[in-house]
């Protein structure tokens, strides 16, 4: 992964002329957003007491794996 100096971000930005300055502000808030949405999709203890949750009630016959479904849907 290459990083590139906060220096060299702040002299491109400067030489931007005002209308590409409203995009490079645009995809600049895109990619911010992205990196959020990346953080989030680890799992949570809530993630893994449901994943386990549905385990027991799957072993307790309670509910059918995708697979079951599939067949009796035949799909």
């Amino acid at each position: 992964m290459m990083s590139v100096p906060n220096e060299e971000l702040e002299r491109i930005l400067e030489n931007l002329n005002d209308k590409n300055k409203v995009v490079a502000r645009s995809f600049l808030s895109w990619l911010l957003e992205k990196q959020m949405d990346e953080e989030e999709e680890y799992l949570t203890v809530s993630d893994l007491e449901a994943i386990e949750k549905g385990r027991i009630e799957y072993q307790n016959g309670q509910t059918k794996s995708l697979e079951e479904l599939r067949r009796e849907l035949d799909i």
